[in-house]
């Protein structure tokens, strides 16, 4: 009886813990929303058009380097200005007409496709661009990082560390890891919190969702091992959560969370 009150009590006060935590999480990403760095960066950011999927296989065919692309023109407008001699990535842009419908109403109507090109920011000189927040979290624990490697496979993850380029520190798979040398043990955790959150029945489609669930886990769990130097708060925020959407998922986050402390210890 004892040991099963122990027991009820240890959880409990994980649980507090763990809420404490997400609680501290939320009210610091709220914070780097506003700061002006943050907002500086992400001003920058609107700037860019958002391109399809098909000319984003396009960009990175021709320059797999490619960060921030933009037309001609644009870059002029941000105070940049092509170098002399590069030569265009070629994408696909719409060809837009007004017809007039059934109705006499005037409609647009996609007609076709067109080659325009854009350059990527290192084809440019003139204004920095800001750079982003920090929100990597560099710190190693080589012994929690052992116990999550062991952790993962009981679960059927295979971590596989190895260079993976574009300044992306991690990738869930499903069922497999890929982990950069450069990262951090928080980064491994953040990577098998997506392996149990997202790679389910019913996953959560939402980029924003998956990511504040799994970067608060990291977070949780590597505030508990006593993991410094978390950027929790700036990546929450570049991938644009807020306080309230975490408190959304405190329950996933806490469940998920709760299981890797419980086993790692």
């Amino acid at each position: 009886m004892d040991t099963q009150k122990q027991s009820n009590n240890s959880s409990s006060d994980l649980k507090a813990r763990i809420t404490e935590h997400v609680q501290e999480l939320a009210q610091a990403t709220d914070a780097a929303r506003v700061s002006q760095e943050m907002q500086h960066y992400l001003d920058m950011c609107a700037s860019f058009h958002q391109y399809s999927p098909c000319n984003v296989w396009l960009i990175l065919m021709s320059r797999p380097s490619a960060s921030y692309v933009a037309g001609f023109k644009r870059w002029q407008s941000m105070g940049r200005y092509v170098q002399k001699g590069e030569h265009g990535i070629p994408i696909l842009a719409p060809i837009i007409t007004t017809i007039t419908n059934e109705k006499g109403e005037d409609e647009q109507r996609l007609v076709g496709f067109k080659v325009v090109y854009v350059f990527d920011v290192s084809q440019t000189d003139g204004e920095p661009l800001p750079e982003p927040p920090d929100w990597k979290s560099p710190e190693k624990n080589a012994a929690l990082q052992e116990k999550l490697l062991h952790f993962a496979q009981s679960k059927g993850v295979q971590v596989q560390i190895k260079s993976i380029g574009r300044d992306i520190q991690g990738v869930s798979l499903g069922g497999k890891v890929i982990l950069d040398p450069e990262a951090g043990t928080k980064t491994l955790i953040h990577e098998i919190a997506h392996e149990l959150l997202h790679h389910v029945k019913n996953v959560l489609t939402d980029n924003t969702y998956r990511e504040l669930e799994a970067e608060s886990v990291a977070y949780v769990v590597a505030r508990h091992f006593g993991l410094n130097g978390l950027s929790s708060p700036n990546y929450n925020a570049l991938h644009g959560a807020t306080a309230d959407l975490i408190l959304e998922h405190l329950e996933r986050i806490r469940n998920t969370a709760a299981e890797i402390i419980n086993a790692i210890e």
